[in-house]
């Protein structure tokens, strides 16, 4: 004879068993996503660059630019894109030199530029000076009046800051 408990015994231990089943593939599943998740983090810390790394890579990108170290986190060049340098009449050149205060304050920046010919031969100097914070990009116009000048060239650089 059959009790009316026994089929619904067999109809608990049905989804009793198919839940017990169940369960361990829910805990595989979790940990394979959480494992993902770990893998992907501990890839990606290893990917990142060091300070140093980021250093590096600022100093090429800069000297690619164009960028010389003048001084002690002091970096200068001669201007290679929208520089508008002034047109002189009767004679002369101007040409716009930048300094950019990348690791200091640059305080009174002071260059000396040799005038130079067509032929490269010196014909004079010339001064120019600025006052720079940290982080700033200066921007010197450098002219010559002499008639003969082609180019200048950087003889002498001094940023002197002075911080408390």
């Amino acid at each position: 004879m059959v009790h009316p408990d026994d089929s619904s015994r067999s109809d608990s231990r049905h989804k009793r068993g198919f839940f017990d089943a169940l369960v361990p593939l829910l805990v595989a599943g979790l940990a394979a996503l959480g494992g993902g998740f770990y893998w992907g983090y501990s890839f990606r810390s290893q990917q990142k660059p060091t300070a140093q790394e980021l250093r590096e890579q600022e100093r090429e990108q800069l000297t690619t630019l164009g960028w010389k170290q003048s001084a002690e986190g002091v970096l200068t060049r001669w201007c290679t894109e929208d520089c508008n340098p002034p047109k002189l009449f009767g004679g002369g050149k101007a040409q716009v030199f930048e300094v950019y205060c990348k690791d200091r304050p640059c305080g009174n920046v002071r260059a000396i530029f040799k005038v130079l010919d067509a032929k490269g031969e010196e014909i004079g100097t010339t001064t120019s000076s600025r006052e720079g914070l940290q982080g700033e990009r200066l921007r010197m116009v450098v002219v010559s009046p002499e008639s003969g000048a082609h180019r200048f060239e950087l003889e002498e650089f001094t940023a002197q800051a002075m911080v408390y």
